[in-house]
């Protein structure tokens, strides 16, 4: 941490690698015919300097908002260092938003330019220049200009000057403006490269949005400071591809990836003979105690066979190479983290959040507990407050919220806490647990609360289920949304089900009940024929359902259901803690 403390902004990391690496590769894409295409450290820092003399003529100076609208390539990451490097701020929206959402930030921001990609952006540009004192430029115009004269020495910004404002994904509430200084991201990767090791030698393939912070922070900035190779994904259809050719040493992911990964892996087995099934279940015993150093002697040659035939292929579709996953961005199941530490997969649940810029925690590499998201990171105060709310204070914590003063002094307190919104605990290891967020409990009329995320998580592992969410707020007892997976579908259609929300609620009732407190019953079943995705505005990039949103568009089902369950009498428990009858009081 100490060497990062040198640095003044953010430019400073690309501008300070070692002149001897200046002709190594730093960033690599694809060009048309599919080629994978390398840019040297040297060409992105004069790609840079043009940049920013380029935006310097058109008369953007120091804090001025400029929009960067484009997908992961080079020239973000140009675009992003060439705004820092002249001390403008870095508006950094997501592709895949509507365009009336992208055109309300950049309008709240107050942004005097917007930097875009036309090849994929072209439908949002029509709305993007109806703002006032706006103008919109393509990205192949600018970066690649080698007119350009670098020009003087730009004077370079303070730690204390704002960097970048990135906006909410609004699960819980309207999208904020969270303002991050050059300090606030220098230490959170100060902080995050002292807890997980990243070299020269490292090599990233980046294929969450880089509008993250956990992208950004992690992916871009670290990276770079670290003199690490980035290869930017081609698109989220082609990353197995792009992952067995780039091999990856590190990887960024949200748990998304690894549910779909896991799915996957049982839906082959369960079409494979029981001897199968029986070899994966002891290499996944195996490999768990062996990741947990509690493996043996003797049964290492075991292990290392299983290994071979069991584990080795799943590793392989990642590239091969991996030794670092860093998994945020939303919970992860703890059975999932399981499996990938048995498979081998060098998984490191972490936690963070925008407003800290954003890795507050992260599992460290040979010490991973898949239940929680590890130990916060060195310089990061916690504290839990008496409601069960995750209180957390460091060098990382925001300037505040955009032109938002009274909601930056309900979040955070004249003593530096972050009032983070999530509910958590530590345990005796310090390590952090995340039990969802504060505004998503739900309290039935009985007065119980219930953080309905661990319940999500043990439902989903059932492969007939794609998504599940759960409500009951106010409500005597809670229900599931539920949207069927394709071998959902097919085994109904098998069975010749004729009431897909029953078949639904008796199926999670048997797998899950057992496992819940009696008051955690799900009682009903809502079947959700579109599934919810970013397209139709239900999901964040990052898969976190907007379950106001979700709730909103199913509320006539939602209250029609609840009718039929008052009228119906409530089946026998089939195991847990015995109890039957109405639990919801």
């Amino acid at each position: 941490m100490q060497e990062m403390r040198r640095y003044r902004c953010l430019s400073d990391l690309l501008f300070s690698l070692p002149q001897a690496w200046h002709g190594r590769p730093l960033l690599y894409d694809r060009t048309e015919d599919g080629a994978w295409r390398s840019h040297s450290i040297q060409a992105v820092q004069q790609a840079v300097r043009r940049l920013a003399c380029w935006l310097e003529r058109r008369g953007i100076r120091p804090g001025d908002r400029i929009g960067l609208l484009a997908a992961n390539a080079p020239a973000w990451c140009i675009a992003d260092f060439a705004i820092l490097h002249l001390g403008a701020v870095t508006v950094p929206a997501y592709t895949t938003d509507p365009a009336e959402r992208v055109t309300e930030q950049f309008r709240d921001a107050g942004c005097r330019l917007i930097i875009v990609d036309p090849g994929t952006q072209q439908e949002k540009l029509h709305a993007l220049r109806d703002l006032p004192h706006l103008s919109t430029e393509a990205i192949p115009r600018i970066t690649a200009d080698a007119t350009l004269d670098p020009g003087p020495a730009i004077p370079p910004p303070g730690r204390d000057d704002l960097a970048t404002l990135i906006y909410t994904s609004g699960t819980t509430g309207a999208s904020k403006g969270v303002m991050l200084t050059h300090g606030n991201i220098l230490a959170d990767i100060a902080a995050a490269r002292a807890a997980v090791p990243v070299g020269p030698r490292d090599c990233m393939l980046s294929f969450l949005p880089l509008s993250h912070a956990f992208e950004r922070s992690v992916g871009q900035f670290l990276a770079v400071a670290a003199g690490c190779r980035i290869a930017y994904a081609e698109s989220i259809t082609t990353l197995e591809r792009d992952m067995t050719e780039v091999r990856p040493t590190i990887l960024l992911t949200v748990p998304r990836l690894l549910e779909r990964i896991h799915t996957a892996v049982l839906r082959r087995l369960a079409a494979r003979p029981a001897v199968a099934r029986r070899l994966f279940d002891t290499a996944q015993r195996l490999g768990l105690r062996r990741s947990r150093h509690r493996l043996p002697p003797l049964l290492l040659p075991c292990w290392w066979l299983l290994d071979r035939v069991v584990h080795r292929p799943i590793r392989a579709r990642m590239g091969g190479r991996l030794r670092l996953l860093v998994c945020g961005g939303a919970p992860l199941d703890p059975e999932i983290g399981r499996f990938a530490l048995a498979a081998g997969i060098p998984l490191l649940p972490g936690y963070g959040l925008s407003e800290c810029a954003p890795v507050v925690s992260v599992n460290r590499p040979g010490a991973v507990d898949p239940e929680s998201v590890g130990p916060p990171l060195p310089g990061v105060e916690l504290r839990i407050a008496d409601d069960g709310e995750l209180m957390i204070r460091g060098a990382m914590v925001m300037r505040g919220y955009w032109r938002r003063p009274e909601e930056t002094a309900r979040v955070r307190d004249p003593e530096g806490w972050l009032h983070s919104g999530d509910l958590g605990f530590l345990d005796e290891k310090g390590h952090l647990h995340i039990r969802g967020r504060k505004k998503e409990l739900i309290v039935l009329s009985n007065g119980e609360n219930i953080a309905p995320v661990p319940i999500e998580q043990r439902i989903a592992r059932d492969p007939c289920i794609d998504q599940v969410l759960i409500a009951g707020d106010g409500r005597p007892w809670l229900i599931a949304l539920v949207v069927c997976s394709a071998e959902g579908r097919s085994r109904m259609a098998r069975e010749g089900v004729k009431d897909a929300a029953a078949w639904m609620t008796e199926r999670i009732d048997r797998t899950a009940a057992p496992h819940l407190p009696h008051y955690a019953r799900i009682r009903g079943c809502l079947i959700c024929d579109v599934p919810w995705s970013q397209d139709n505005g239900l999901c964040t990039p990052t898969g976190k359902y907007r379950r106001g949103r979700i709730l909103a568009r199913h509320r006539r089902e939602i209250d029609a259901l609840y009718a039929r369950i008052a009228h119906t009498p409530p089946p026998r428990r089939g195991g847990g803690d015995g109890h039957t009858g109405d639990e919801g009081g």
